[in-house]
């Protein structure tokens, strides 16, 4: 008969027992094929002792990374990193703070052009606005010296007019 007094553990417990996620247990006990001692409401899985013991020897036996291995870094190495960082930081800012410069300049120079500009656009404008005022009043002279009133002849008029004139 199996023993009653004997603790059950769902995926989340074992999670937490073994320091890790529960997806992380939830894939490991389908790996290891860990048949449920029972299901509980909502289809929750219960495990015994015996299947906590096999997810614990798998995370022992485990390949960890030495410590020696890898350097740990210490407060010394992470301010040295970060000021190289904030070194480079500068150089950047300098570059980019010449090109700003540069780019200034052109504007300027830029913005003198236009100025330029509008001002030989302005005076091309009141140039063409004399010419047409000059072109204009040479054709009104032209047209009142063309435009002489033609003496009226007998002939032009009716019998009406001719009768009472």
């Amino acid at each position: 008969m199996a023993n009653t007094n004997s603790k059950l553990y769902t995926n989340k417990d074992m999670a937490r027992i073994c320091n890790v996620s529960e997806a992380s247990m939830t894939n490991l006990v389908k790996s290891l094929e860990l048949a449920p001692v029972k299901t509980g409401k909502y289809g929750r899985k219960y495990y015994n002792n015996k299947a906590l013991e096999k997810v614990k020897n798998h995370y022992k036996n485990k390949a960890k990374p030495s410590i020696n291995s890898s350097k740990s870094s210490t407060k010394d190495d992470i301010i040295k990193q970060q000021q190289s960082h904030i070194e480079d930081l500068q150089s950047q800012i300098k570059v980019l703070t010449q090109q700003l410069k540069v780019k200034d300049s052109q504007i300027e120079t830029q913005n003198e052009q236009l100025k330029q500009n509008t001002q030989l656009l302005s005076q091309a404008h009141i140039l063409t606005l004399q010419a047409q005022k000059s072109n204009d009043e040479e054709n009104n002279v032209k047209a009142k010296s063309q435009k002489r009133p033609a003496p009226i002849s007998d002939n032009s008029h009716g019998w009406i007019w001719k009768m009472f004139h």
